[in-house]
């Protein structure tokens, strides 16, 4: 009769009890913060999606490569509405997730004019991903143009099945640390089958560091300068985190797309990093003339 390997054994045990609490504690939370989604899933006509972070390699796109992010579907984020190539870009979509950009009245002078370039700059049809308990009514937006569709921002953690039926169902998605996590969700769950990320840099470590005071110093740059006003801010909000928090938080943000990539794949969605030098590991590099040099 075979022994049990012990130490192999326990590690089973404990990764299904960790499981099963993760799991115990994402139905709590659908039962409590998730509501009904409204983003619509639609034929794209074999039309692929380009969402745009803000990460510095961005700037090199928008010089060399307009031709190609004006014939494809495109998503931006965060403050790029503030940017002037905002307006020659015209992204069919645009997602916001941070609270930060929900206070009201707004804090920052950024996010009054993010919101008035909304207003008053966008002349055509785009549609604006919110998180399901803001509407075009509580962020103050009143351009016909503009097509507000909603998200739930619910992390779910456990075993797959239960995170495949949160995710499919719109409930939930893998844990949003940052705005790139629900902008390819929202990808998929708009019925796209094929979704290229840009500017995704995720590079925050190279610029990680921990000053004389030990306030720790993370500097997140965008293809964009920001003002001073950013600066203080982003400093202000770093005070009062530790570098293992801040680690952690990096580190829930890597897994969440490596949550992704497993999810994509089991339903024939192909995700694609064409961001140079960037740190994100679960989707596979491609050049971004080398995606769309062909059609499907």
């Amino acid at each position: 009769m075979k022994s049990i390997n012990q130490p192999m054994l326990a590690d089973r045990v404990s990764d299904i009890l960790s499981l099963t609490g993760q799991s115990l504690k994402s139905l709590v939370k659908l039962a409590i913060q998730s509501q009904q989604p409204s983003i619509k899933n639609s034929d794209h006509n074999g039309k692929r999606l380009i969402i745009l972070g803000n990460g510095p390699s961005l700037a090199d796109n928008l010089a060399n490569d307009m031709d190609i992010l004006l014939a494809n579907d495109t998503l931006s984020v965060n403050f790029a509405a503030n940017t002037p190539e905002f307006i020659s870009l015209r992204p069919k979509y645009y997602l916001l997730m941070d609270p930060h950009f929900f206070q009201n009245p707004p804090s920052d002078p950024n996010v009054t004019k993010l919101f008035r370039n909304l207003n008053n700059e966008v002349d055509w049809d785009m549609t604006l991903y919110l998180p399901v308990k803001y509407s075009a009514t509580s962020i103050g937006l009143s351009n016909p143009h503009i097509h507000i569709e909603n998200f739930n921002t619910v992390g779910i953690d456990g075993f797959n099945k239960l995170k495949d039926i949160a995710f499919d169902a719109g409930r939930g998605l893998p844990r949003p640390r940052n705005v790139l996590i629900p902008s390819i969700m929202a990808g998929i769950w708009a019925g796209y089958k094929e979704i290229i990320l840009l500017g995704a840099d995720h590079s925050w470590l190279k610029t990680l560091e921990v000053n004389d005071d030990n306030y720790v110093v993370s500097i997140q740059p965008h293809f964009y300068k920001d003002g001073e006003e950013e600066l203080k801010r982003v400093a202000t909000l770093y005070r009062d985190i530790h570098l293992h928090e801040l680690l952690l938080r990096f580190q829930i943000a890597f897994k969440s797309h490596h949550e992704v990539k497993r999810y994509a794949d089991a339903r024939n969605i192909e995700i694609y990093n064409a961001t140079p030098g960037s740190y994100i590991d679960a989707f596979p590099r491609k050049d971004l003339r080398t995606i769309t040099a062909y059609n499907k």
